[in-house]
């Protein structure tokens, strides 16, 4: 009798633990689920709306290891930037993975340049160009910071734009 009770309470020790732990699962599936929801709405955003909900006010993104955008109101112009010089843009999710309160994504840009890019006229080319992002989440699950790595080269030579060797005389 004495090993029946005791068994009884490890087995409800041990249910009541499965039950916290398929709570936490599926706690996190959520949150996972919510995460890999705004990286993909953050890719193509919509409007500037839609930026307003899933990014900070101090968002910071860096390019390549520098720092391209210190605020929302400078990510909005950056992804007008992009609008504007290619209208058909689209970001195409390659992989993600999204671990605690980080997101990372593998994606492809492709777009035709149409119209002006930043001092650049319309090329008329098109560019397809594989790319890198690690996201930052805060509690709320706002993206508070990007790094972005992809070849700028590649993409200016897409673009027609050539490396020209220095002179060195």
């Amino acid at each position: 009798m004495v090993i029946g009770c005791i068994s009884c309470k490890n087995n409800q020790v041990k249910d009541r633990k499965e039950t916290i732990e398929m709570s936490s699962s599926k706690s996190m599936v959520a949150t996972k689920n919510k995460l890999e929801t705004t990286i993909k709405a953050y890719l193509n955003p919509k409007g500037e709306k839609e930026i307003d909900s899933l990014v900070t006010e101090d968002f910071l993104r860096n390019m390549n290891g520098i720092p391209m955008v210190t605020n929302k109101r400078e990510l909005k112009a950056k992804f007008n930037l992009y609008g504007t010089g290619f209208p058909d843009y689209n970001i195409k999710l390659k992989n993600s993975l999204v671990c605690d309160n980080q997101g990372y994504v593998d994606w492809i840009f492709s777009g035709t340049n149409t119209g002006q890019f930043a001092e650049v006229m319309a090329t008329g080319k098109k560019v397809k160009i594989n790319g890198f992002s690690h996201l930052y989440f805060n509690e709320e699950g706002r993206i508070y910071r990007e790094d972005i790595f992809y070849n700028e080269l590649e993409f200016l030579q897409q673009m027609g734009y050539s490396l020209v060797a220095p002179n060195l005389k």
